[in-house]
């Protein structure tokens, strides 16, 4: 072996740690043109070079260094990590499971096959393998983390926060596990703890931070202070929390409100006395800002009243009614899809042709408030009335919403919209829900006229519309029409 090359190889590899990332990789290189069969070079090269996101190139250096060297535990698991994050996950497993035959005690190795199983769904496997890298190495925050994850999944709430415990212990300053807890603690009713650990999301990127050239509201006195309050998520995010609102002007605040412009008009005639202004549009000066979901934490008041806090405007309301007709039947508003870019879109929505038990039902007048790209599934639903005048923003959705007996949707907007409108709702929820619903209830805290329908176990869309197929003749007996069925 030449000494000089390993000398060499060694001074790079320092550098890299140094972070002198260009300087090392470039010694690589001329390591490299010198020597083309120095493993270790090639390795070393493909960890820069995945640092540098060019993961392709890397998972070649790490399959050339594995073939000059084939007992190369690091090169062979290099490997399969980068196929992992390539998406190739049977090569992966192929190349993680040949490094585990060299090395069975390599934490690494078991840590990466078992986030190969979680990526097929295998969690039972993944939660096996994260064993196995934890107690090969304790100190895995990683491990910790999706263990965390898949058990918040499996609706294993206090085993779940238990693993994200020990992950945050391991590793405090991550933001994401941190943010991984938050939801695990909110799902489980421990608010005040979950929403100190939701600050976390403006920590790493998980959520972007905005209006910082203002000093941040952490709770202060507000009496007499312009303060800007501005929408960070979703459309059902601000609906559901901006009910805290209210609570700062109670408190003396100049209320600035700015808001997804879908919503602005639905804000401003619910929300007397505050300044509402559309995301995007120029701001009056404000001494303070603050992100809505801070609130909850800062106000130190969970309120969970019963009844409407948004309200559509008269006028708007009474436009609706002659277009939609006499009311022979209770009419029900059905949503089944939520944007099919959300990040759980998959978990949440369900295709219209699932609810055609509910649509057999006589005596319901369906109406499809559905909007986006599922909203053509109606055309295959003969039973299901398209609304005759397409919706605008949020203001003339709750216009129109106000005249049904009912809203049965997924968890989109328009069932936040529902609840925070006071009416009658019922929501379809997938077995892992969004915190926001708890866990093991069919009420929601948040909006006392909602309730839910859950997916058991086998996440199976059909066991809730059959359950709501069930309810649904009951529910209409008690408003004194009866829906029989077909």
């Amino acid at each position: 072996m030449d000494a000089s090359r390993e000398s060499r190889l060694a001074t790079a590899i320092e550098r890299h740690k140094r972070g002198l990332l260009t300087e090392a990789e470039a010694e690589y290189r001329r390591l490299l043109d010198q020597f083309p069969d120095f493993a270790e070079a090639h390795n070393a090269l493909g960890i820069a070079l995945q640092q540098q996101e060019q993961v392709e190139a890397a998972a070649d250096c790490f399959r050339v260094a594995a073939r000059l060297k084939p007992d190369y535990v690091s090169a062979r698991a290099n490997l399969g990590a980068a196929l992992l994050g390539l998406g190739r996950a049977d090569e992966a497993v192929e190349a993680l499971n040949a490094a585990l035959d060299l090395d069975p005690a390599n934490a690494e190795i078991h840590y990466n096959l078992a986030w190969a199983a979680q990526q097929h769904g295998d969690t039972e496997s993944a939660l096996a393998g994260y064993g196995r890298a934890l107690a090969l190495n304790p100190g895995h925050a990683a491990a910790c983390n999706n263990t965390g994850l898949i058990l918040r999944a499996q609706g294993r709430l206090a085993e779940a926060v238990a693993a994200y415990d020990l992950a945050v212990e391991l590793a405090p300053a991550n933001a994401v596990i941190r943010y991984g807890r938050a939801q695990a603690r909110l799902e489980s009713g421990d608010f005040a703890g979950g929403w100190r650990d939701h600050e976390a999301r403006f920590v790493g990127g998980i959520a972007l931070a905005r209006h910082e050239s203002r000093p941040r509201w952490d709770g202060e006195d507000i009496q007499g202070k312009p303060i800007l309050v501005w929408a960070e998520q979703g459309l059902g995010d601000s609906m559901q929390f901006c009910r805290y609102l209210p609570i700062l002007a109670q408190r003396g605040a100049q209320v600035v409100f700015e808001v997804q412009p879908p919503l602005e008009r639905l804000c401003r005639q619910s929300l007397p006395g505050m300044t509402i202004v559309a995301r995007g549009q120029p701001l009056p000066p404000c001494q303070v800002q603050v992100p809505l979901m801070s609130l909850p934490r800062l106000l130190g008041e969970m309120p969970f009243w019963p009844g409407a806090y948004l309200r559509p405007d008269p006028a708007e309301a009474a436009a609706w009614k002659p277009r939609l007709g006499p009311r022979l039947r209770p009419r029900v508003a059905l949503v089944w899809a939520g944007s099919p870019t959300h990040k759980d879109d998959r978990n949440r929505s369900l295709p219209l042709a699932v609810l055609a038990p509910l649509l057999a039902l006589d005596g319901v007048d369906w109406l499809s408030f559905q909007v986006g790209e599922a909203a053509a599934q109606a055309e295959d639903a003969p039973a299901l009335r398209r609304l005759p005048h397409g919706l605008g923003d949020f203001a003339d959705t709750a216009a129109a919403l106000v005249h049904m007996d009912l809203v049965v949707a997924v968890d989109t907007a328009v069932l936040h919209l529902a609840g925070s409108l006071g009416l009658p709702a019922w929501g379809m929820l997938p077995f892992a829900p969004d915190w926001r619903w708890l866990q093991g209830r069919d009420d929601s805290p948040w909006y006392p006229s909602m309730r839910l329908f859950r997916q058991g176990p086998s996440r199976d869309w059909k066991e809730v519309v059959a359950r709501l197929a069930e309810t649904l003749p009951g529910a209409f007996q008690e408003l004194g029409q009866g829906a029989q069925g077909a």
